[in-house]
């Protein structure tokens, strides 16, 4: 079994385990999909020196690794929990080449032109910094690297305040919800990353043959109790609220009830999400 594949398996076990087995298949093969594709933008050659930035517990580190043969996978990422994962994983299939380093986007802890390729998955949209962030990947891609990254553009999004009618509750109550999703959004690291200004951002850094390809999934959501907690209750990153804590810091407890059973009443129904995303290749002349 590939070292990927490995990975994958883990993933089911620990990550997905609260979810149905269809749920679970569809996860994985859109995480596949998304590290196929990443890697296919940076034409990984067999002997490269990859850099995964923001590896996590090892997505592209493990399918770089089946692909550049006695190359090496640096994997930084600044949580020593999810390396120690990775290590696990790596050490349980005896995956060799890979080199794990705490570091993060603005501080990437290898030389100047010391990678031949830079890949990132749901990373820059966190970087507070992006320009020097972008500095940085110029820094330690040899001439000719290569970069190839996945980013969600989650500003051009939709999201359940601004999917679901809320009016049945009132107009108050629904103009209400739309103001607390405005100010969140704002406010939210994951809305920060812009397609259009990380691309000037890699042109101003000296990346040559930028190309930014934005698409647009549509995620199709069927309504049921379980899934609508979950989605609730869902955190998009360390340290941010779930949906269900920002309604309860921002409205009353009655109306917190509201807008759940309104949400629980869609039951049966089919929401449509707008998920845009990025994909970014560029090379270092």
């Amino acid at each position: 079994m590939s070292a990927a594949a490995d990975w994958a398996e883990w993933l089911s076990r620990t990550r997905f385990a609260g979810m149905t087995d269809a749920e679970r298949e569809e996860a994985l093969r859109g995480l596949a999909a998304t590290r196929d594709r990443v890697i296919a933008g940076a034409a990984l050659r067999e002997g490269d020196a990859v850099l995964d930035l923001g590896a996590g517990t090892g997505l592209l580190t493990f399918g770089a690794h089946d692909r550049i043969g006695d190359g090496w996978v640096f994997a930084v990422d600044p949580s020593v929990s999810a390396l120690e994962e990775l290590l696990r994983v790596a050490h349980e299939t005896n995956v060799a080449g890979v080199m794990y380093l705490v570091g993060d986007a603005e501080v990437i802890p290898l030389p100047d032109a010391s990678v031949d390729v830079c890949m990132t998955r749901s990373v820059l949209m966190y970087v507070a910094e992006l320009r020097r962030a972008v500095e940085e990947l110029a820094r330690v891609l040899k001439p000719g690297g290569r970069l190839s990254c996945y980013e969600p553009i989650n500003r051009k999004g939709t999201t359940i305040a601004t999917t679901v009618d809320w009016s049945p509750l009132g107009a108050d109550l629904a103009q209400r919800v739309a103001e607390e999703w405005e100010a969140h959004a704002s406010t939210s690291q994951l809305m920060r990353l812009d397609d259009v200004v990380f691309s000037r951002a890699l042109a101003d850094a000296g990346f040559a043959e930028v190309v930014v390809e934005l698409d647009e999934l549509h995620e199709l959501w069927t309504v049921d109790e379980r899934s609508a907690n979950m989605r609730l209750d869902a955190v998009g990153a360390a340290g941010q609220p779930s949906l269900r804590d920002r309604w309860t810091a921002a409205f009353e407890p009655a109306e917190v009830d509201a807008l759940v059973a309104h949400l629980h009443s869609l039951a049966g129904q089919t929401l449509t999400f707008r998920r845009p995303q990025a994909w970014i290749t560029a090379r270092r002349p």
